[in-house]
Protein backbone atom coordinates (compact mmCIF):
# COMPACT_ATOMS: atom_id res chain seq x y z
CA UNK A 1 0.00 0.00 0.00
CA UNK A 2 1.41 3.72 -0.86
CA UNK A 3 2.36 5.29 2.13
CA UNK A 4 1.51 8.90 3.38
CA UNK A 5 5.03 10.35 2.18
CA UNK A 6 4.76 8.84 -1.16
CA UNK A 7 3.27 10.07 -4.11
CA UNK A 8 1.55 8.06 -6.51
CA UNK A 9 4.15 8.48 -9.06
CA UNK A 10 7.15 7.39 -6.45
CA UNK A 11 5.04 4.36 -5.02
CA UNK A 12 4.56 3.26 -8.55
CA UNK A 13 8.19 4.16 -9.79
CA UNK A 14 6.53 6.92 -12.89
CA UNK A 15 8.50 9.09 -14.10
CA UNK A 16 7.80 12.81 -14.07
CA UNK A 17 8.17 15.53 -16.29
CA UNK A 18 7.82 18.70 -15.42
CA UNK A 19 7.96 22.19 -17.06
CA UNK A 20 9.06 25.15 -14.98
CA UNK A 21 7.33 28.08 -16.67
CA UNK A 22 9.38 30.54 -14.68
CA UNK A 23 12.85 30.85 -12.96
CA UNK A 24 14.08 27.61 -10.90
CA UNK A 25 13.71 29.71 -7.85
CA UNK A 26 9.94 30.03 -7.68
CA UNK A 27 10.19 26.17 -7.06
CA UNK A 28 12.80 25.68 -4.65
CA UNK A 29 10.83 23.94 -2.03
CA UNK A 30 9.65 21.29 -4.33
CA UNK A 31 13.35 20.73 -6.46
CA UNK A 32 14.83 20.74 -2.82
CA UNK A 33 12.86 17.75 -2.13
CA UNK A 34 13.87 14.31 -3.27
CA UNK A 35 11.49 13.51 -6.46
CA UNK A 36 12.31 10.47 -7.78
CA UNK A 37 12.82 9.96 -11.92
CA UNK A 38 12.28 13.87 -11.93
CA UNK A 39 12.94 15.64 -15.13
CA UNK A 40 12.54 18.85 -15.53
CA UNK A 41 12.39 21.29 -18.68
CA UNK A 42 13.42 25.04 -18.32
CA UNK A 43 12.17 27.83 -20.55
CA UNK A 44 15.42 29.67 -20.59
CA UNK A 45 18.86 28.27 -20.99
CA UNK A 46 20.52 30.10 -18.12
CA UNK A 47 17.72 28.93 -15.65
CA UNK A 48 19.55 25.39 -17.13
CA UNK A 49 22.82 26.81 -16.02
CA UNK A 50 21.21 27.48 -12.49
CA UNK A 51 19.40 24.06 -11.92
CA UNK A 52 22.99 22.31 -12.68
CA UNK A 53 24.64 24.34 -10.52
CA UNK A 54 22.49 24.11 -7.51
CA UNK A 55 19.86 20.73 -8.34
CA UNK A 56 22.82 18.84 -9.53
CA UNK A 57 20.75 15.03 -9.12
CA UNK A 58 17.78 16.40 -11.40
CA UNK A 59 18.08 15.93 -15.58
CA UNK A 60 17.33 19.55 -17.19
CA UNK A 61 17.03 20.72 -20.70
CA UNK A 62 15.85 23.50 -22.51
CA UNK A 63 12.67 24.07 -24.07
CA UNK A 64 11.64 27.32 -24.92
CA UNK A 65 7.57 28.42 -24.93
CA UNK A 66 5.37 28.34 -27.52
CA UNK A 67 2.81 30.17 -29.61
CA UNK A 68 -1.46 29.49 -29.20
CA UNK A 69 -3.91 29.90 -32.07
CA UNK A 70 -7.43 29.10 -32.19
CA UNK A 71 -8.25 26.32 -34.12
CA UNK A 72 -10.68 26.23 -36.71
CA UNK A 73 -13.02 23.24 -36.54
CA UNK A 74 -11.55 20.81 -38.12
CA UNK A 75 -9.02 22.80 -39.79
CA UNK A 76 -6.36 23.08 -36.48
CA UNK A 77 -4.84 25.91 -38.51
CA UNK A 78 -6.50 29.15 -38.71
CA UNK A 79 -7.43 31.26 -41.64
CA UNK A 80 -10.02 33.43 -41.24
CA UNK A 81 -7.38 36.53 -40.31
CA UNK A 82 -8.66 39.81 -39.96
CA UNK A 83 -6.75 42.07 -42.53
CA UNK A 84 -4.35 44.58 -40.81
CA UNK A 85 -5.05 47.32 -41.84
CA UNK A 86 -9.33 46.49 -40.11
CA UNK A 87 -7.62 45.59 -37.08
CA UNK A 88 -9.28 47.56 -33.70
CA UNK A 89 -5.98 47.68 -31.81
CA UNK A 90 -3.40 49.53 -33.13
CA UNK A 91 -0.45 48.40 -29.71
CA UNK A 92 -1.99 45.87 -27.52
CA UNK A 93 -0.47 44.83 -23.92
CA UNK A 94 -1.62 41.93 -22.66
CA UNK A 95 -0.72 41.61 -18.92
CA UNK A 96 -1.74 42.11 -15.60
CA UNK A 97 -0.52 45.04 -13.37
CA UNK A 98 0.18 44.79 -10.01
CA UNK A 99 0.41 47.91 -7.47
CA UNK A 100 3.42 48.09 -6.76
CA UNK A 101 2.78 49.36 -3.14
CA UNK A 102 1.46 46.06 -2.86
CA UNK A 103 4.36 44.11 -3.72
CA UNK A 104 6.97 46.38 -1.10
CA UNK A 105 4.84 45.43 1.53
CA UNK A 106 6.56 42.35 1.32
CA UNK A 107 9.81 43.97 2.67
CA UNK A 108 8.66 47.68 4.06
CA UNK A 109 8.03 45.58 7.44
CA UNK A 110 11.34 44.64 7.69
CA UNK A 111 14.58 46.53 9.19
CA UNK A 112 15.81 49.77 7.37
CA UNK A 113 18.91 47.82 6.84
CA UNK A 114 17.00 45.35 4.94
CA UNK A 115 14.51 47.84 3.28
CA UNK A 116 17.57 49.87 1.80
CA UNK A 117 19.50 46.16 0.64
CA UNK A 118 16.54 45.65 -1.37
CA UNK A 119 16.31 48.40 -2.89
CA UNK A 120 19.95 48.50 -3.55
CA UNK A 121 19.24 45.33 -5.57
CA UNK A 122 16.37 46.90 -7.34
CA UNK A 123 18.10 50.14 -8.51
CA UNK A 124 21.08 47.82 -9.69
CA UNK A 125 18.75 45.88 -12.14
CA UNK A 126 16.77 49.02 -13.38
CA UNK A 127 20.53 50.48 -14.60
CA UNK A 128 21.39 47.14 -15.85
CA UNK A 129 18.48 46.09 -17.25
CA UNK A 130 20.77 42.77 -18.95
CA UNK A 131 21.40 41.28 -15.73
CA UNK A 132 19.86 37.99 -14.53
CA UNK A 133 17.94 38.15 -11.73
CA UNK A 134 19.69 35.83 -9.37
CA UNK A 135 23.02 37.07 -10.76
CA UNK A 136 22.59 40.27 -9.29
CA UNK A 137 21.56 39.17 -6.08
CA UNK A 138 24.27 37.24 -5.57
CA UNK A 139 26.57 39.94 -6.24
CA UNK A 140 25.24 41.83 -3.49
CA UNK A 141 24.18 38.74 -0.80
CA UNK A 142 28.12 37.79 -1.48
CA UNK A 143 29.51 41.22 -0.44
CA UNK A 144 26.88 41.04 2.95
CA UNK A 145 28.15 37.38 3.92
CA UNK A 146 31.02 36.79 1.93
CA UNK A 147 31.23 32.91 3.36
CA UNK A 148 27.65 32.48 2.40
CA UNK A 149 27.16 28.73 1.25
CA UNK A 150 25.30 27.14 -1.83
CA UNK A 151 22.60 25.94 -0.08
CA UNK A 152 22.26 29.31 1.68
CA UNK A 153 22.34 31.22 -1.33
CA UNK A 154 19.76 28.42 -2.63
CA UNK A 155 17.59 29.58 0.59
CA UNK A 156 18.44 33.81 0.10
CA UNK A 157 17.03 33.62 -3.38
CA UNK A 158 13.66 31.70 -2.74
CA UNK A 159 13.32 34.33 0.39
CA UNK A 160 13.66 37.10 -2.00
CA UNK A 161 10.99 36.33 -5.02
CA UNK A 162 8.76 39.71 -4.38
CA UNK A 163 12.17 41.28 -5.68
CA UNK A 164 11.29 39.63 -9.19
CA UNK A 165 7.47 40.72 -9.05
CA UNK A 166 8.77 44.67 -8.43
CA UNK A 167 11.37 44.18 -10.78
CA UNK A 168 9.51 42.29 -13.87
CA UNK A 169 6.23 44.64 -12.38
CA UNK A 170 8.20 48.08 -12.81
CA UNK A 171 9.46 47.68 -16.17
CA UNK A 172 6.42 46.51 -17.41
CA UNK A 173 5.10 50.16 -16.12
CA UNK A 174 7.71 52.20 -17.64
CA UNK A 175 7.21 50.66 -20.99
CA UNK A 176 3.83 51.21 -21.09
CA UNK A 177 3.94 55.00 -19.40
CA UNK A 178 6.73 56.22 -21.63
CA UNK A 179 3.73 54.98 -24.66
CA UNK A 180 1.42 56.92 -23.35
CA UNK A 181 3.08 59.51 -22.35
CA UNK A 182 4.23 60.31 -25.79
CA UNK A 183 1.19 60.25 -27.62
CA UNK A 184 0.73 56.70 -28.11
CA UNK A 185 -2.41 54.66 -27.89
CA UNK A 186 -1.81 51.43 -25.70
CA UNK A 187 -4.89 49.38 -25.02
CA UNK A 188 -3.68 47.19 -21.84
CA UNK A 189 -5.88 43.62 -21.16
CA UNK A 190 -5.54 42.53 -17.82
CA UNK A 191 -5.97 43.06 -14.06
CA UNK A 192 -4.51 46.35 -12.00
CA UNK A 193 -3.81 49.02 -15.04
CA UNK A 194 -6.06 51.62 -13.25
CA UNK A 195 -3.16 51.76 -10.61
CA UNK A 196 -0.38 52.84 -13.25
CA UNK A 197 0.36 56.47 -12.77
CA UNK A 198 0.63 58.42 -16.51
CA UNK A 199 0.21 62.06 -17.35
CA UNK A 200 -1.60 61.06 -19.98
CA UNK A 201 -4.70 58.73 -19.00
CA UNK A 202 -7.10 59.34 -22.64
CA UNK A 203 -3.92 56.96 -24.13
CA UNK A 204 -4.02 54.40 -21.63
CA UNK A 205 -7.26 52.58 -22.64
CA UNK A 206 -8.26 50.33 -19.69
CA UNK A 207 -9.82 46.45 -20.55
CA UNK A 208 -9.11 45.17 -16.83
CA UNK A 209 -10.14 42.08 -16.14
CA UNK A 210 -8.68 38.72 -15.76
CA UNK A 211 -8.53 37.01 -19.07
CA UNK A 212 -7.94 33.40 -20.45
CA UNK A 213 -6.14 31.89 -22.76
CA UNK A 214 -8.67 31.78 -25.87
CA UNK A 215 -9.61 35.64 -24.83
CA UNK A 216 -6.05 36.47 -25.27
CA UNK A 217 -5.58 34.93 -28.90
CA UNK A 218 -9.14 36.49 -29.62
CA UNK A 219 -7.26 39.89 -28.61
CA UNK A 220 -4.03 39.24 -30.50
CA UNK A 221 -5.88 38.56 -33.77
CA UNK A 222 -7.25 42.19 -33.76
CA UNK A 223 -4.01 43.68 -33.21
CA UNK A 224 -1.29 45.64 -34.74
CA UNK A 225 1.53 45.64 -32.50
CA UNK A 226 1.66 42.73 -29.46
CA UNK A 227 3.72 44.52 -27.09
CA UNK A 228 6.12 42.46 -24.72
CA UNK A 229 7.58 42.94 -21.92
CA UNK A 230 10.17 39.70 -20.78
CA UNK A 231 9.81 38.51 -17.30
CA UNK A 232 13.29 38.62 -16.74
CA UNK A 233 13.80 35.63 -18.93
CA UNK A 234 17.70 36.94 -20.45
CA UNK A 235 18.48 33.57 -22.43
CA UNK A 236 15.04 32.57 -23.14
CA UNK A 237 10.86 33.91 -24.71
CA UNK A 238 7.97 34.19 -23.80
CA UNK A 239 4.81 32.47 -25.27
CA UNK A 240 3.44 36.07 -26.13
CA UNK A 241 5.87 36.54 -28.59
CA UNK A 242 4.91 33.24 -30.69
CA UNK A 243 1.52 33.38 -30.12
CA UNK A 244 1.84 37.95 -31.54
CA UNK A 245 3.66 35.83 -34.31
CA UNK A 246 0.74 33.15 -35.05
CA UNK A 247 -2.11 35.36 -34.92
CA UNK A 248 -0.31 38.03 -37.74
CA UNK A 249 0.09 40.56 -35.04
CA UNK A 250 3.86 42.11 -35.17
CA UNK A 251 5.50 41.17 -32.05
CA UNK A 252 7.59 44.45 -30.00
CA UNK A 253 9.28 42.77 -27.47
CA UNK A 254 12.64 43.57 -25.38
CA UNK A 255 15.84 41.27 -26.47
CA UNK A 256 16.89 38.10 -24.71
CA UNK A 257 20.04 35.93 -26.10
CA UNK A 258 17.98 33.42 -27.28
CA UNK A 259 15.49 35.92 -29.16
CA UNK A 260 18.60 37.64 -30.63
CA UNK A 261 20.13 34.55 -31.68
CA UNK A 262 16.89 33.46 -33.93
CA UNK A 263 15.08 36.27 -35.32
CA UNK A 264 16.09 39.36 -37.25
CA UNK A 265 14.95 42.61 -36.29
CA UNK A 266 12.78 44.37 -38.47
CA UNK A 267 11.96 40.93 -40.61
CA UNK A 268 10.69 38.73 -38.26
CA UNK A 269 9.84 40.83 -35.28
CA UNK A 270 10.57 43.93 -33.71
CA UNK A 271 12.76 44.38 -30.79
CA UNK A 272 12.92 47.75 -28.46
CA UNK A 273 15.66 48.06 -25.46
CA UNK A 274 14.72 48.26 -21.67
CA UNK A 275 17.82 50.99 -21.81
CA UNK A 276 16.62 53.15 -24.29
CA UNK A 277 12.97 53.15 -23.56
CA UNK A 278 12.57 57.07 -24.57
CA UNK A 279 13.32 55.72 -28.03
CA UNK A 280 10.70 53.16 -28.02
CA UNK A 281 7.28 56.05 -29.09
CA UNK A 282 9.22 57.20 -32.16
CA UNK A 283 9.97 53.58 -33.11
CA UNK A 284 6.05 52.41 -32.56
CA UNK A 285 5.28 55.52 -34.47
CA UNK A 286 7.40 54.61 -37.24
CA UNK A 287 6.42 51.09 -37.30
CA UNK A 288 2.64 52.20 -37.76
CA UNK A 289 3.27 54.83 -40.53
CA UNK A 290 4.39 51.48 -42.53
CA UNK A 291 2.57 49.55 -42.85
CA UNK A 292 3.54 48.24 -46.12
CA UNK A 293 6.86 47.07 -44.19
CA UNK A 294 4.66 45.21 -41.40
CA UNK A 295 2.62 43.48 -43.53
CA UNK A 296 6.15 41.87 -43.99
CA UNK A 297 6.81 41.14 -41.14
CA UNK A 298 4.01 39.48 -40.49
CA UNK A 299 3.69 37.11 -43.10
CA UNK A 300 7.44 36.24 -42.78
CA UNK A 301 7.01 35.63 -38.98
CA UNK A 302 3.56 33.93 -39.76
CA UNK A 303 5.03 30.80 -41.91
CA UNK A 304 8.17 30.96 -39.05
CA UNK A 305 5.83 30.57 -35.96
CA UNK A 306 3.84 27.88 -38.08
CA UNK A 307 6.43 25.96 -38.78
CA UNK A 308 9.25 25.87 -35.86
CA UNK A 309 7.15 27.74 -32.66
CA UNK A 310 3.81 25.65 -31.73
CA UNK A 311 2.92 23.60 -29.06
CA UNK A 312 3.36 20.61 -31.78
CA UNK A 313 6.83 21.59 -32.06
CA UNK A 314 7.10 21.53 -28.42
CA UNK A 315 5.13 18.31 -28.30
CA UNK A 316 7.99 16.63 -30.87
CA UNK A 317 10.60 17.76 -28.75
CA UNK A 318 8.99 16.14 -25.65
CA UNK A 319 8.66 12.92 -27.29
CA UNK A 320 12.08 12.44 -27.04
CA UNK A 321 11.94 11.87 -23.48
CA UNK A 322 8.69 10.07 -23.20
Amino acid sequence: METESQSVFASRNIPVYCILVDHPLYYHKQLDETIPNLTVFCIDRQHISYMKRFYKGIPCHFLPLAGNFLMDGEERVPTDFIPYENREYEVGFIANYVHLPAIEEHFTSQTKEYIDFYHEILNYLRLHPSEPLDSAMEHFVRREIPEVTERELMACFAGMLFLDMYNRTYFRGETVRTLVDNGVRVHVFGKGWENLKVKHPENLILNGRQLDSAECVKIIRNTKIALNTMPWFKDGAHDRIFTAMLNKAVSLTDGSIYLKERFCDGKDLAFYELEHLDALPEQVLSMLGHPKKMKEIIEYSYERALKEDTWANRAERLREFL
